[in-house]
Protein backbone atom coordinates (compact mmCIF):
# COMPACT_ATOMS: atom_id res chain seq x y z
CA UNK A 1 0.00 0.00 0.00
CA UNK A 2 1.36 3.42 -0.89
CA UNK A 3 2.18 5.71 1.98
CA UNK A 4 -0.15 8.68 2.34
CA UNK A 5 2.70 11.18 2.02
CA UNK A 6 3.83 9.65 -1.28
CA UNK A 7 0.32 9.82 -2.70
CA UNK A 8 -0.07 13.46 -1.72
CA UNK A 9 3.31 14.25 -3.30
CA UNK A 10 2.14 12.90 -6.67
CA UNK A 11 -1.24 14.55 -6.48
CA UNK A 12 0.14 18.02 -5.73
CA UNK A 13 2.65 18.07 -8.59
CA UNK A 14 1.86 20.71 -11.24
CA UNK A 15 0.57 19.66 -14.64
CA UNK A 16 3.38 19.36 -17.18
CA UNK A 17 3.52 18.87 -20.92
CA UNK A 18 4.74 15.38 -21.70
CA UNK A 19 7.90 15.36 -23.79
CA UNK A 20 8.45 11.60 -23.91
CA UNK A 21 8.49 9.99 -27.32
CA UNK A 22 5.64 7.51 -27.62
CA UNK A 23 5.04 4.85 -30.21
CA UNK A 24 1.79 5.17 -32.13
CA UNK A 25 -0.48 2.30 -31.14
CA UNK A 26 -2.98 0.83 -33.59
CA UNK A 27 -5.14 -1.73 -31.83
CA UNK A 28 -8.12 -3.99 -32.39
CA UNK A 29 -10.39 -5.61 -29.84
CA UNK A 30 -10.59 -9.34 -29.45
CA UNK A 31 -8.53 -12.05 -27.80
CA UNK A 32 -9.52 -15.34 -29.42
CA UNK A 33 -10.77 -15.99 -32.92
CA UNK A 34 -11.57 -19.12 -34.85
CA UNK A 35 -9.65 -20.39 -37.85
CA UNK A 36 -11.93 -21.47 -40.67
CA UNK A 37 -10.60 -22.20 -44.15
CA UNK A 38 -7.46 -20.14 -43.47
CA UNK A 39 -9.31 -17.03 -42.30
CA UNK A 40 -10.53 -15.67 -39.01
CA UNK A 41 -14.16 -15.86 -37.90
CA UNK A 42 -15.91 -15.12 -34.63
CA UNK A 43 -15.60 -17.65 -31.83
CA UNK A 44 -19.39 -17.28 -31.57
CA UNK A 45 -20.03 -18.20 -35.19
CA UNK A 46 -21.79 -21.51 -35.78
CA UNK A 47 -18.86 -22.46 -38.01
CA UNK A 48 -16.42 -22.24 -35.12
CA UNK A 49 -15.12 -25.35 -33.45
CA UNK A 50 -13.49 -24.96 -30.05
CA UNK A 51 -10.32 -26.75 -31.13
CA UNK A 52 -9.86 -24.17 -33.89
CA UNK A 53 -9.71 -21.22 -31.48
CA UNK A 54 -6.46 -19.31 -31.47
CA UNK A 55 -5.19 -16.00 -30.21
CA UNK A 56 -5.80 -13.20 -32.69
CA UNK A 57 -2.06 -12.49 -32.92
CA UNK A 58 -1.60 -15.60 -35.11
CA UNK A 59 -3.48 -13.86 -37.94
CA UNK A 60 -2.94 -10.12 -37.66
CA UNK A 61 0.39 -9.99 -39.54
CA UNK A 62 -1.37 -11.44 -42.56
CA UNK A 63 -4.75 -9.72 -42.22
CA UNK A 64 -3.90 -6.31 -40.71
CA UNK A 65 -0.13 -5.78 -40.79
CA UNK A 66 -0.49 -2.17 -39.56
CA UNK A 67 -1.91 -3.31 -36.20
CA UNK A 68 0.54 -3.44 -33.29
CA UNK A 69 -1.77 -3.72 -30.25
CA UNK A 70 -4.57 -5.98 -28.99
CA UNK A 71 -7.22 -4.76 -26.54
CA UNK A 72 -8.55 -6.94 -23.72
CA UNK A 73 -11.48 -6.10 -21.44
CA UNK A 74 -11.18 -6.66 -17.68
CA UNK A 75 -14.76 -6.67 -16.38
CA UNK A 76 -16.15 -7.22 -12.90
CA UNK A 77 -16.66 -10.93 -13.60
CA UNK A 78 -13.24 -11.37 -15.26
CA UNK A 79 -11.42 -14.64 -14.69
CA UNK A 80 -7.67 -14.90 -15.11
CA UNK A 81 -7.92 -18.03 -17.27
CA UNK A 82 -9.81 -16.06 -19.91
CA UNK A 83 -6.55 -14.38 -20.90
CA UNK A 84 -3.60 -16.64 -19.99
CA UNK A 85 -0.47 -14.65 -19.18
CA UNK A 86 1.55 -17.12 -21.26
CA UNK A 87 -0.52 -16.29 -24.36
CA UNK A 88 -0.14 -12.56 -23.77
CA UNK A 89 3.61 -12.91 -23.30
CA UNK A 90 3.76 -14.81 -26.59
CA UNK A 91 2.02 -12.08 -28.56
CA UNK A 92 4.17 -9.42 -26.90
CA UNK A 93 7.20 -11.26 -28.31
CA UNK A 94 5.59 -10.95 -31.74
CA UNK A 95 5.44 -7.18 -31.37
CA UNK A 96 1.89 -6.64 -30.07
CA UNK A 97 1.26 -4.42 -27.06
CA UNK A 98 -1.65 -5.49 -24.83
CA UNK A 99 -4.20 -2.77 -24.10
CA UNK A 100 -6.08 -3.71 -20.92
CA UNK A 101 -9.40 -1.91 -20.60
CA UNK A 102 -10.23 -2.04 -16.88
CA UNK A 103 -14.03 -1.81 -16.76
CA UNK A 104 -14.90 -2.89 -13.22
CA UNK A 105 -17.54 -0.28 -12.38
CA UNK A 106 -19.11 -0.29 -15.83
CA UNK A 107 -22.45 1.43 -16.31
CA UNK A 108 -23.29 0.82 -12.63
CA UNK A 109 -20.95 3.61 -11.59
CA UNK A 110 -22.45 6.30 -9.34
CA UNK A 111 -21.44 7.89 -6.02
CA UNK A 112 -23.64 5.41 -4.15
CA UNK A 113 -22.29 2.39 -6.05
CA UNK A 114 -18.68 3.45 -5.50
CA UNK A 115 -19.23 3.92 -1.77
CA UNK A 116 -20.91 0.53 -1.44
CA UNK A 117 -18.34 -1.37 -3.49
CA UNK A 118 -15.08 0.40 -2.60
CA UNK A 119 -13.50 -2.61 -0.88
CA UNK A 120 -14.51 -5.01 -3.65
CA UNK A 121 -13.04 -2.61 -6.17
CA UNK A 122 -9.74 -2.36 -4.29
CA UNK A 123 -9.57 -6.15 -4.06
CA UNK A 124 -10.07 -6.29 -7.83
CA UNK A 125 -7.18 -3.85 -8.26
CA UNK A 126 -4.94 -6.15 -6.18
CA UNK A 127 -5.95 -9.17 -8.24
CA UNK A 128 -5.35 -7.30 -11.48
CA UNK A 129 -1.92 -6.10 -10.29
CA UNK A 130 -0.83 -9.64 -9.48
CA UNK A 131 -1.96 -10.76 -12.92
CA UNK A 132 -0.05 -7.95 -14.62
CA UNK A 133 3.14 -8.92 -12.78
CA UNK A 134 3.13 -12.17 -14.77
CA UNK A 135 3.25 -10.29 -18.06
CA UNK A 136 6.57 -9.17 -19.47
CA UNK A 137 7.01 -6.15 -21.68
CA UNK A 138 5.04 -2.99 -22.23
CA UNK A 139 1.44 -2.80 -21.06
CA UNK A 140 -1.19 -0.13 -21.74
CA UNK A 141 -4.03 0.22 -19.23
CA UNK A 142 -7.21 2.16 -20.00
CA UNK A 143 -8.75 2.88 -16.61
CA UNK A 144 -12.49 2.97 -15.89
CA UNK A 145 -13.77 3.86 -19.38
CA UNK A 146 -16.86 6.07 -19.48
CA UNK A 147 -16.68 6.69 -15.72
CA UNK A 148 -17.90 10.28 -16.17
CA UNK A 149 -21.62 9.52 -15.93
CA UNK A 150 -24.34 9.26 -13.28
CA UNK A 151 -23.04 12.38 -11.47
CA UNK A 152 -19.67 10.77 -10.61
CA UNK A 153 -17.97 14.03 -11.54
CA UNK A 154 -19.66 15.56 -8.48
CA UNK A 155 -18.04 12.95 -6.20
CA UNK A 156 -14.47 14.03 -5.41
CA UNK A 157 -13.74 10.88 -3.41
CA UNK A 158 -13.97 8.83 -6.59
CA UNK A 159 -11.21 10.93 -8.13
CA UNK A 160 -9.01 10.25 -5.11
CA UNK A 161 -9.83 6.52 -5.18
CA UNK A 162 -9.08 6.25 -8.89
CA UNK A 163 -5.78 8.12 -8.52
CA UNK A 164 -4.73 5.92 -5.61
CA UNK A 165 -5.52 2.70 -7.49
CA UNK A 166 -3.49 3.90 -10.51
CA UNK A 167 -0.51 4.57 -8.26
CA UNK A 168 -0.93 1.18 -6.57
CA UNK A 169 -0.58 -0.52 -9.95
CA UNK A 170 2.32 1.68 -11.00
CA UNK A 171 4.21 0.85 -7.81
CA UNK A 172 3.76 -2.91 -8.25
CA UNK A 173 3.90 -3.39 -12.02
CA UNK A 174 6.79 -2.40 -14.24
CA UNK A 175 6.58 -1.07 -17.77
CA UNK A 176 3.02 0.22 -17.73
CA UNK A 177 1.37 3.28 -19.22
CA UNK A 178 -1.96 4.12 -17.60
CA UNK A 179 -4.65 6.59 -18.57
CA UNK A 180 -8.17 7.33 -17.37
CA UNK A 181 -10.88 7.25 -20.02
CA UNK A 182 -13.64 9.81 -20.47
CA UNK A 183 -16.78 8.98 -22.36
CA UNK A 184 -17.69 11.53 -25.02
CA UNK A 185 -21.24 12.32 -23.96
CA UNK A 186 -23.39 15.25 -24.99
CA UNK A 187 -25.05 16.63 -28.10
CA UNK A 188 -23.59 14.80 -31.07
CA UNK A 189 -24.96 17.30 -33.59
CA UNK A 190 -22.19 19.57 -32.35
CA UNK A 191 -18.52 19.30 -33.16
CA UNK A 192 -17.43 21.38 -30.15
CA UNK A 193 -19.51 20.61 -27.07
CA UNK A 194 -17.78 22.51 -24.28
CA UNK A 195 -20.85 22.78 -22.08
CA UNK A 196 -21.12 19.00 -21.72
CA UNK A 197 -17.37 18.35 -21.73
CA UNK A 198 -16.75 20.93 -18.99
CA UNK A 199 -19.36 19.30 -16.78
CA UNK A 200 -18.26 15.72 -17.42
CA UNK A 201 -14.56 16.39 -16.79
CA UNK A 202 -14.72 18.49 -13.63
CA UNK A 203 -13.31 17.25 -10.30
CA UNK A 204 -10.99 14.71 -11.96
CA UNK A 205 -7.71 16.53 -11.31
CA UNK A 206 -6.00 13.87 -9.15
CA UNK A 207 -6.63 11.02 -11.57
CA UNK A 208 -5.21 12.99 -14.48
CA UNK A 209 -2.11 14.06 -12.58
CA UNK A 210 -1.02 10.44 -12.06
CA UNK A 211 -2.00 9.31 -15.57
CA UNK A 212 0.47 8.98 -18.44
CA UNK A 213 -2.18 9.98 -20.97
CA UNK A 214 -5.86 10.87 -21.14
CA UNK A 215 -8.11 8.49 -23.08
CA UNK A 216 -11.56 8.90 -24.56
CA UNK A 217 -14.05 6.80 -26.53
CA UNK A 218 -16.45 7.29 -29.43
CA UNK A 219 -19.40 4.95 -30.13
CA UNK A 220 -22.21 5.48 -32.65
CA UNK A 221 -24.94 3.41 -34.29
CA UNK A 222 -28.12 4.08 -36.24
CA UNK A 223 -30.18 2.62 -33.39
CA UNK A 224 -29.31 5.66 -31.24
CA UNK A 225 -27.80 8.27 -33.54
CA UNK A 226 -28.82 10.27 -36.58
CA UNK A 227 -26.75 9.82 -39.73
CA UNK A 228 -25.28 13.31 -39.31
CA UNK A 229 -24.22 12.53 -35.75
CA UNK A 230 -22.40 9.39 -36.89
CA UNK A 231 -20.69 11.16 -39.79
CA UNK A 232 -19.62 13.92 -37.36
CA UNK A 233 -17.63 11.39 -35.31
CA UNK A 234 -14.14 12.06 -36.76
CA UNK A 235 -14.37 15.85 -36.40
CA UNK A 236 -15.96 15.59 -32.95
CA UNK A 237 -13.32 13.11 -31.80
CA UNK A 238 -10.64 15.53 -32.97
CA UNK A 239 -12.32 18.39 -31.11
CA UNK A 240 -12.65 16.33 -27.93
CA UNK A 241 -9.04 15.18 -28.06
CA UNK A 242 -7.86 18.78 -28.49
CA UNK A 243 -10.09 19.86 -25.60
CA UNK A 244 -8.61 17.16 -23.33
CA UNK A 245 -5.05 17.93 -24.40
CA UNK A 246 -5.44 21.64 -23.83
CA UNK A 247 -7.10 21.11 -20.45
CA UNK A 248 -4.79 18.46 -19.02
CA UNK A 249 -1.52 18.85 -20.97
CA UNK A 250 -1.25 15.08 -21.43
CA UNK A 251 -1.09 12.92 -24.57
CA UNK A 252 -4.45 11.57 -25.71
CA UNK A 253 -5.54 8.06 -26.70
CA UNK A 254 -8.67 7.01 -28.60
CA UNK A 255 -9.31 4.04 -26.34
CA UNK A 256 -11.99 2.55 -28.53
CA UNK A 257 -13.77 3.63 -31.65
CA UNK A 258 -16.98 1.73 -32.38
CA UNK A 259 -19.08 2.47 -35.44
CA UNK A 260 -21.73 -0.15 -36.09
CA UNK A 261 -22.29 -1.35 -39.64
CA UNK A 262 -25.88 -2.32 -38.81
CA UNK A 263 -28.14 -1.27 -41.72
CA UNK A 264 -25.43 0.96 -43.22
CA UNK A 265 -21.86 -0.27 -43.65
CA UNK A 266 -21.09 2.78 -45.81
CA UNK A 267 -21.29 5.00 -42.73
CA UNK A 268 -18.77 2.84 -40.90
CA UNK A 269 -16.43 3.06 -43.90
CA UNK A 270 -16.83 6.82 -44.27
CA UNK A 271 -16.09 7.47 -40.60
CA UNK A 272 -12.88 5.42 -40.57
CA UNK A 273 -11.71 6.93 -43.85
CA UNK A 274 -12.29 10.47 -42.58
CA UNK A 275 -10.69 9.71 -39.23
CA UNK A 276 -7.58 8.42 -40.97
CA UNK A 277 -7.35 11.59 -43.05
CA UNK A 278 -7.46 13.64 -39.84
CA UNK A 279 -4.82 11.63 -37.96
CA UNK A 280 -2.01 14.08 -38.72
CA UNK A 281 -4.11 16.76 -37.01
CA UNK A 282 -4.85 14.47 -34.06
CA UNK A 283 -1.14 13.80 -33.60
CA UNK A 284 -0.07 17.41 -34.03
CA UNK A 285 -2.87 19.18 -32.14
CA UNK A 286 -3.73 16.66 -29.42
CA UNK A 287 -0.58 14.51 -29.19
CA UNK A 288 -2.68 11.43 -30.01
CA UNK A 289 -0.61 8.33 -29.26
CA UNK A 290 -3.05 5.57 -30.17
CA UNK A 291 -6.29 4.44 -31.73
CA UNK A 292 -8.03 1.20 -30.88
CA UNK A 293 -10.98 -0.25 -32.79
CA UNK A 294 -13.61 -1.83 -30.53
CA UNK A 295 -14.16 -5.23 -32.19
CA UNK A 296 -12.10 -6.88 -34.89
CA UNK A 297 -14.91 -9.32 -35.74
CA UNK A 298 -18.66 -9.03 -35.14
CA UNK A 299 -19.87 -10.67 -31.95
CA UNK A 300 -23.43 -11.98 -32.50
CA UNK A 301 -23.94 -12.29 -28.73
CA UNK A 302 -22.97 -8.73 -27.86
CA UNK A 303 -25.59 -6.73 -25.96
CA UNK A 304 -25.72 -3.18 -24.68
CA UNK A 305 -26.98 0.37 -25.00
CA UNK A 306 -27.12 0.30 -28.82
CA UNK A 307 -29.36 -2.81 -28.89
CA UNK A 308 -29.11 -4.96 -32.05
CA UNK A 309 -26.43 -2.67 -33.50
CA UNK A 310 -24.02 -4.01 -30.84
CA UNK A 311 -23.72 -7.20 -32.90
CA UNK A 312 -22.15 -5.30 -35.81
CA UNK A 313 -19.21 -3.37 -34.33
CA UNK A 314 -16.61 -5.46 -36.16
CA UNK A 315 -14.43 -4.74 -39.16
CA UNK A 316 -15.31 -8.27 -40.32
CA UNK A 317 -18.58 -10.19 -40.20
CA UNK A 318 -18.93 -13.05 -37.74
CA UNK A 319 -18.15 -15.45 -40.60
CA UNK A 320 -14.96 -13.66 -41.54
CA UNK A 321 -15.96 -11.51 -44.50
CA UNK A 322 -14.10 -8.20 -44.62
CA UNK A 323 -16.40 -5.18 -44.53
CA UNK A 324 -15.49 -2.12 -46.62
CA UNK A 325 -14.34 -0.46 -43.38
CA UNK A 326 -11.74 -3.20 -42.92
CA UNK A 327 -9.78 -1.94 -45.91
CA UNK A 328 -9.94 1.66 -44.70
CA UNK A 329 -8.70 0.67 -41.26
CA UNK A 330 -5.84 -1.22 -42.91
CA UNK A 331 -4.56 2.10 -44.28
CA UNK A 332 -4.08 3.65 -40.83
CA UNK A 333 -0.43 4.22 -39.92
Amino acid sequence: MLKFQKLIHYLTLPFLFITNVYSFYIGVGGFSVCEYHNKTISTYSKKCLFKKRKNISYFLKKELPNVNAISIWITKDWKEYWYPAKTINNFIKKGYTPIFIFYWFGDDISPEFVKKNKNNYLNAIKKFSKFLQKINGEKIIIFNPEFNENNISEYKKFDYLQAKSILDIKEKVKNTKIGICFGDFGIYDRIWDNENWDYDTKNIDYSVRVSDFVAFQEMRAVTKNKKKEILNTPERALAFSIYLYQKYKKPTFLAYLAISSYKNDKIQTQVIKKLNSLLPLFKKSAHLIGINYFNYIDNPLHKGYFNIAEKYWGLKTKDGKEKPAFFEFKKIK
